[in-house]
Parts: structure tokens; C-alpha cells; sequence
């Protein structure tokens, strides 16, 4: 009898060609496709894509309307960090909480021995631990997205696709006769503002903040900034003044409602604060090891040094300074090509 894998459908190019490798490497699949958010028009045709592509591979499939569950876990927390004056990450929040972890619930009731998604990472086994690695394609390596599973989810978890290229799944579609599919676009930004300016979306949610000052380093005043759900650390451009040098959002004060406003040399940090870390073996993380962090999706690596403090929280040394550190985001951990954790950034210095 072959083993049963959930593999989670989006109608799109890389799930679909999950579920023909998993075919190929003697898996039966079924898929299953959840409903974040969207009437059901607007999500009528993408689920109508993955019930074709499933009937085409001779698939059973389901859809599960998470949509509740998603707007309050979710949209919420998006609303809530920015409310705080934090730049919000909600990849790295749905992956563990909405989107793995009803993988894991409807493979359960549904009997299956696996599960599976169209992510481009790594599964592999070490002294008996599951860990993600990069997969091999640089430019589409998401591994970055999934430090907050947890090592019960990555025994069962196989990801098909961090051994190809896009181009190389793309290729694997035309070949199996998908030609329109392989063609398809890749979706980009958040998912659920359908590409509207996240301020209008927080608008639309009823998330709104007061103007207050823009100051210097010295807490002198500038000038009136819009409301603190207007910027992010980092932020040049639509800052609403105009001085006669570049400067940047450095810091957001939301206690007091002000925005710090500095030249670009002024972002740099060398310690970073993390909450709700996560480790897929914490008792391998050394004080003394060089580890590299991530900050951005598409952004390098940098050399640190890993401090594990009380109540999930950990302070990072960089070795070499950072610029544009945004709390709220993702801090993720790698030793080699392999992922050792993550966190979400409470502070840096």
C-alpha cells in the first residue's frame, strides 16, 4: 500500500508539480486547498484551478474555508503590530498557526501518513532531528518562511521542490502537458491586501493613528508626520518633509507618537533583541559559534554571535553592523545551508 500525503493546493504551478513528483516517487496523494480570505467569488476561481489540476492528476481534493480563523489570527496581528509601530511579517505567523497547522489536523482525520506543500526547501535528517536547509534554487529559497515549525511537523513534512530550480519546474509542467500553467505568474507581496497599499488596507480595517512630530537623534523637532501606521524603519521615500539632506526612518516612538528621522549611517545596529524564538534543537546553540542571520527575504546574510536568554527570547551580536532593522520582523538563524531557528525582533541597538 503507498503511503498517503496531504499536499496543500493553490492552483498554481508549484503545488501542482509537488503533486506529480510525489506520484512519481510512489506517494499517493490527495489534495487539499484552504480559504484565507476573499468572498467566494474572488476566490472561486482559484479554487476551481486546483479541483481541475487535481482531476487532471487523478487526485482527490477538498477545500476548508479557514477564513475566520485566518482574519483573526492574522489580519488582526498585521493590524495590531502596526498600531504598536512595529513592521508586522505575517508569513512567518500564518505558516506555523493557520496554514501547517491545518495540514496537520485534516492529515490526522484524513489518515494520511505525510504532508506535503510546493515550498522550495529542504527536509533532512540529522541525529535523528528534522531539519530545513536551503533548497538549491537561490533566488526562490523559502526557507526563510518556515523557522516556526516545529520538529513533531518536520518528521512528517516532505518538500518535493528544494531540489529543483523554477525553471526546472516550470520545464517539468510544460513537459507533462501543463503549457498554460508553466506560464503562470508567480504571486508577490502580502497575499491578503491584493495589492493594495497596506496603508489603505489597514484603512479598511478601521486602524488608524494620530499625527505627531518627526525628531532627530536629539529629540529636536522637525516637522508633522501622518501616523506612525505610515512608516517602517528604513522608509525614505513618501515621509511627508522635506529637509535638505536624505534621511530615513530610524526608530518609531509609538508611546509617544514620534518618528525618528536620521541620515542612513544612523540605522546601523550591532545587537538585536528576539521574542518567541524558536529552535529546531536548542540544545545545539553555542554562545561562541558564528551563525548567519537573515533579516529580509532578499537580503545576505550576516556573521552573529547567538545569546539564548530566559522566556523564548535571545540578544544577537552582529559581527559586522546592520542597517534597516524593523521590530516585528524575522530574525532566522542559519549554520551552513541549514536553518537552526528563528524569531520575531523586539529591539535592536
Amino acid at each position: 500500500m503507498k503511503p498517503l500525503v496531504l499536499l496543500g493546493m493553490s492552483g498554481g504551478v508549484d503545488s501542482s508539480v509537488a503533486a506529480m513528483i510525489l506520484q512519481e516517487n510512489g506517494y499517493e496523494v490527495t489534495g487539499i486547498s484552504f480559504r484565507f480570505f476573499g468572498s467566494d467569488t474572488e476566490s472561486e476561481k482559484q479554487f476551481n484551478d486546483a479541483q481541475q489540476l487535481a482531476e487532471k492528476l487523478k487526485i482527490t481534493h477538498t477545500t476548508v474555508d479557514l477564513r475566520w480563523k485566518f482574519s483573526q489570527k492574522i489580519i488582526t496581528y498585521f493590524g495590531n503590530e502596526y498600531k504598536a509601530g512595529r513592521t508586522p511579517f505575517p508569513c512567518a505567523k500564518c505558516n506555523p498557526e493557520i496554514k501547517f497547522s491545518a495540514l496537520e489536523k485534516h492529515a490526522e482525520i484524513n489518515g494520511c501518513d505525510f504532508i506535503s506543500t510546493g515550498h522550495y526547501a529542504l527536509i533532512k535528517r540529522l541525529n535523528g532531528i528534522s531539519f530545513i536547509y536551503k533548497g538549491v534554487d537561490p533566488d526562490k529559497d523559502q526557507s526563510f518562511f518556515l523557522w516556526g515549525l516545529n520538529s513533531t511537523l518536520l518528521q512528517k513534512l516532505i518538500l518535493p521542490l528544494g531540489e529543483f530550480t523554477k525553471t526546472q519546474i516550470r520545464k517539468i509542467a510544460a513537459e507533462k502537458g501543463f503549457l498554460q500553467l508553466s506560464k503562470k505568474k508567480d504571486s508577490l507581496g502580502i497575499c491578503f491586501t491584493d495589492g493594495v497599499d497596506y496603508r489603505d488596507f489597514l484603512k479598511s480595517l478601521g486602524v488608524f493613528s494620530e499625527p505627531g512630530n518627526f525628531v532627530n537623534p536629539k529629540g529636536e523637532i522637525l516637522g508633522r508626520h501622518f501616523g506612525i501606521t505610515n512608516y517602517t524603519v528604513g522608509q525614505r521615500r513618501g515621509l511627508g518633509i522635506n529637509l535638505n539632506f536624505p534621511v530615513f526612518v530610524a526608530e518609531i516612538r509609538p508611546d509617544v507618537n514620534e518618528i525618528v528621522l536620521a541620515e542612513y549611517y544612523n540605522l546601523y545596529r550591532t545587537k538585536v533583541g528576539i521574542k518567541n524564538v524558536q529552535f529546531a534543537d536548542i540544545q545545539e546553540i553555542r554562545p561562541d559559534k558564528i551563525y548567519r542571520l537573515k533579516i529580509h527575504y532578499r537580503r545576505g546574510l550576516t556573521p552573529c554571535n547567538l545569546n539564548i536568554q530566559e522566556e523564548g527570547k535571545a540578544e544577537v551580536h552582529l559581527l559586522k553592523p546592520e542597517a534597516m532593522i524593523a521590530n516585528g520582523q524575522t530574525a532566522v538563524f542559519y549554520d551552513g545551508e541549514r536553518l537552526v531557528g528563528g524569531g520575531f525582533i523586539e529591539w535592536s541597538e
